[in-house]
């Protein structure tokens, strides 16, 4: 059976216009020129069974129609047929099929292009009709267009693939554990998700598909579905054009073991052309995400409805509640409080109907878009909308959830591309190192491409700006590699090796937003494939802005800057240190080593303690002040060739001290070798 695939509508348009040559004219005349009662397109004469287009029979309803995608139609919809003596023979009426009718289509000069027409399919479909009286039979032909508009193609599901899933569908699993299984029920192919793991996130497991919205027209969501153990799920739709971000908030519900149709509404504030449609099954309303669930979907329709603007909702201002908290509980016993609905003096508010359920424990902040619907039988239905954010509990904004992995690896969210290198890419798990002790584990099947962020697992935390942070994280591997660390737009790297090794990041965040504090371990091609990365601790916490970061040069020149000679990294028994060759130079400051971002309060008093020396006795200068060389508090040390450390107080006496400048000036006379171990800033308590 030939069938149209999702052709572009410019390609079904060009079989269309071959197949129209073969239509008859209005008057009777074909457009190829003969006549009827005289020649077919064919060449031989009406008769008996053979194919005519003669218009003896009186047909009705043969207008050209254009629908969307996805809505259920019959393409013998209004169409009448009466013979030539007036009686009604509509009950005759077929639609010719590529298939059944190739001798007839043959005749009509239209078979080798001709394609059944399939509301699931866009396109520009000449269907051809067929009606019968005693011996004579008639045919006639329309065009229909089905074009991608507000509903989803195949939504019910009716046109299947040979490799097990559905036309127009697509499974991705970038953070949960599961399987599409096609099941046959009274005759129909269903598709069936088997989830082992829900993952941590609401879009952990999607089931994708397509469509378009228009600005001020309002949408219905009706999804029909079932679990045999309560998996919640919400269909939402996502921006393509702008980073694929949600439209709206969560519409969610649990599904329950005999189908239901499940509503949300959606209300487009622009024309929003090729939206990704979207059913998601990951962890959303679970009790105990690592349990195994089913759902079953049997369809999903969206319809334009008209929004009634005369009644008005009270009470539907933005929440933002704490997950577990009593008082969101307390909104999840009754949505309704606080709310009403009225038209004119006519109180509605006894009829709201809340559309959609609220997560009480979530493992990521949670938005979730709540309809207030007052359904009217012949009518405009009322909605109103509702935007509750659930929010995790953390002493800190900024702080790490599960941090240490004791038990398990929740509040964490993977996300594997599904494009490279796929859900089998990489599997995150959690590991047991012993009792109250465990370890995230990923083992990388296949790395993908060269991108770090192909297999990622992260947390979003708050940050604020121009405050410092400091992210550590605790790793190893199978093999030496290396593993990205990402906290917003900064970057870090690090080399792991077989024995677990400290990494630590000092950052000053550049912005006020929640950002994700991202592990990232994607990429390197064959090298990394079939390896091992264990995380066994990580942890965010924020630093004073006059502190220093990397003080000790653990991490060597991380976080510092140079001027005027080139600075090596080492260790000796007296630790880790940099050091730098010091020739003569007209002044000080031609050789720097120094740190920005630098803010301290007026009035308190800070010690700059130094761990230094020098292969030939000398001065160096510490000092404190602006990029513009105004505002600085400097003092000089003896540096001598023995290892010191040395201290010196200063405060600020008025403002203008943020935004500074901290280091050593080693520029000038005599020429050395000064080796730095230490350069810290510390406060000095009040007396």
């Amino acid at each position: 059976m030939k069938k149209t695939f999702l052709l572009p509508l410019a390609l079904s348009f060009l079989f269309a216009l071959s197949a129209f040559a073969a239509c008859a004219e209005p008057g009777g005349t074909t457009s190829g020129g003969t006549t009827p009662g005289g020649t077919t397109p064919g060449g031989t004469t009406p008769g008996g069974n053979e194919p005519s287009q003669t218009t003896e029979f009186t047909w009705t309803g043969l207008t050209n129609e254009t629908i969307a995608v996805g809505d259920v139609y019959d393409p013998c919809s209004g169409i009448t047929v009466k013979d030539t003596e007036g009686k009604d023979i509509t009950s005759s009426l077929y639609v010719l099929t590529y298939e059944d009718n190739e001798e007839e289509l043959t005749k009509l000069g239209v078979y080798e292009d001709y394609e059944d027409f399939n509301y699931n399919f866009a396109g520009a479909y000449l269907v051809y009709y067929g009606a019968k009286s005693g011996d004579k039979e008639e045919f006639k032909s329309r065009e229909i267009i089905v074009e991608q508009q507000h509903n989803i193609a195949n939504g019910d599901f009716t046109e299947t693939t040979n490799s097990g899933g559905f036309n127009n569908w697509k499974l991705d699993l970038p953070g949960s554990v599961g399987a599409l299984e096609k099941v046959t029920e009274n005759g129909k192919a269903k598709p069936k998700f088997n989830i082992t793991n829900c993952g941590n996130s609401w879009w952990g497991m999607q089931y994708m598909s397509q469509c378009n919205l228009k600005q001020g027209e309002t949408y219905k969501i009706t999804v029909r579905a079932k679990s045999t153990n309560g998996k919640s799920f919400a269909f939402g739709f996502e921006d393509v054009a702008n980073n694929y971000a949600m439209l709206q908030g969560l519409t969610p519900y649990t599904a329950t073991a005999e189908y239901a149709d499940y509503v949300s509404y959606y209300t487009a504030n622009k024309d929003y052309p090729s939206v990704k449609a979207v059913l998601y099954l990951g962890y959303i309303l679970e009790a105990d995400p690592t349990a195994t669930y089913d759902i079953t979907f049997d369809s999903v329709k969206i319809e334009k409805i008209e929004k009634c603007p005369n009644v008005t909702f009270t009470g539907l201002d933005k929440l933002t509640l704490n997950g577990g908290s009593d008082e969101l509980k307390a909104f999840i016993a009754n949505p309704k409080a606080g709310v009403t609905a009225s038209d004119g003096t006519t109180d509605l508010t006894g009829q709201i109907a809340v559309k959609g359920e609220v997560p009480l424990n979530p493992m990521e902040d949670n938005t979730v878009t709540l309809a207030y619907v007052i359904e009217n039988e012949n009518g405009p239905t009322a909605i109103g909308y509702r935007t509750l954010t659930v929010k995790v509990v953390k002493e800190n904004p900024y702080d790490i959830k599960n941090a240490d992995f004791a038990k398990d690896i929740s509040f964490w969210t993977p996300d594997i591309n599904a494009e490279s290198p796929g859900a089998d890419g990489a599997t995150i798990a959690w590991e047991a190192n012993g009792e109250n002790d465990g370890a995230m584990k990923i083992t990388i099947n296949d790395p993908g491409s060269g991108d770090w962020w192909r297999i990622q697992s992260y947390q979003e935390v708050t940050v604020e700006q121009g405050v410092h942070y400091v992210a550590k994280i605790r790793a190893k591997a199978d093999r030496n590699r290396q593993l990205q660390l990402e906290i917003d737009t900064p970057q870090a790297q690090f080399n792991l090796t077989t024995e677990y090794q400290e990494f630590t990041v000092y950052y000053i965040a550049s912005r006020s937003a929640k950002v994700r504090f991202n592990i990232q371990v994607g990429g390197g091609g064959t090298a990394n494939k079939d390896s091992i990365i264990w995380i066994d601790s990580v942890s965010l916490t924020n630093y004073e802005a006059w502190q220093m970061a990397n003080p000790n040069f653990d991490f060597g020149m991380k976080n510092w800057g140079s001027e005027g000679a080139q600075f090596t990294e080492g260790e000796d028994a007296d630790g880790k240190y940099v050091q730098a060759e010091c020739g003569v130079t007209d002044a000080a400051w031609r050789i720097q080593l120094r740190q920005d971002g630098k803010s301290f309060e007026v009035g308190k008093t800070y010690k700059v303690v130094l761990k230094i020396k020098a292969s030939t006795a000398r001065n160096v200068t510490v000092e404190v002040r602006k990029d513009n060389y105004g505002g600085n508090v400097a003092h000089d040390f003896a540096v001598t060739t023995e290892v010191q450390t040395l201290e010196w107080e200063f405060s600020f006496s008025q403002e203008g001290c943020t935004g500074l400048r901290a280091g050593m000036l080693l520029g000038g006379a005599p020429a050395a070798t000064v080796t730095v171990y230490q350069f810290e800033i510390v406060e000095v308590p009040a007396k």
